[in-house]
């Protein structure tokens, strides 16, 4: 589910509960940098460029911030964290990390 997805009074909820962990993410220049705009180098395709960053800012992102990246999706998809971990498996999370990682209202935090 994506943040525009969130409808009605749900919306003021979802923001109180993501404000948090999205601020502590921000804060940590490594992890945040994928979120950051960059201009497209010549001679990369989007694609390439993607995974690049990718490849640099997706470990600290994951490991250093695991409880808030948790919070942010069970909250998003209105479980709660113990919820949302019970039922976690490698697909689930690459798919609810990528629909995160491509959501512009989601990025939006960190510019």
């Amino acid at each position: 589910m994506r943040l525009s997805d969130i409808k009605g009074e749900r919306v003021f909820d979802v923001i109180a509960d993501i404000i948090d962990p999205i601020v502590t993410i921000a804060e940590d220049k490594n992890a945040a940098e994928l979120f950051q705009p960059k201009e497209l180098p010549k001679g990369m395709t989007p694609w390439e460029f993607f995974l690049q960053r990718a490849k640099k800012s997706i470990p600290p992102l994951m490991k250093d911030h695991k409880a808030e990246l948790c919070k942010i999706m069970a909250t998003v998809n209105g479980v709660t964290v113990e919820e949302y971990l019970k039922d976690i498996t490698l697909a689930k999370l690459l798919s609810d990390l990528t629909e995160l990682l491509t959501d512009r209202e989601f990025t939006s935090f960190f510019n």
